[in-house]
């Protein structure tokens, strides 16, 4: 498609808008309850997310990777 959609009230099509996996994501830091920006790819990768203000590490699950998904896909977001 290489034109844009025009959306009405009448239009029941789902639009949604692709992310690229360089798309930062704030995540919170359990130890020190502030959110560092990490990429979609980094999560995907690496599996771990370490706070940029009190260096703390600590696992990003599947489940949280599905479970940020869902709530992206929800939002009218797909992750390429």
């Amino acid at each position: 498609m290489t034109q844009a959609m025009r959306v009405t009230a009448d239009n029941n099509n789902e639009i949604s808008t692709i992310l690229s996996e360089r798309v930062l994501i704030p995540v919170s830091c359990d130890h020190c309850d502030k959110e560092t920006e990490v990429s979609l790819e980094t999560l995907k990768s690496t599996s771990t997310v370490m706070c940029e203000h009190c260096c703390h590490v600590r696992s990003f699950s599947q489940a949280e990777m599905t479970m940020l998904q869902a709530v992206l896909s929800r939002a009218g977001y797909r992750v390429s």
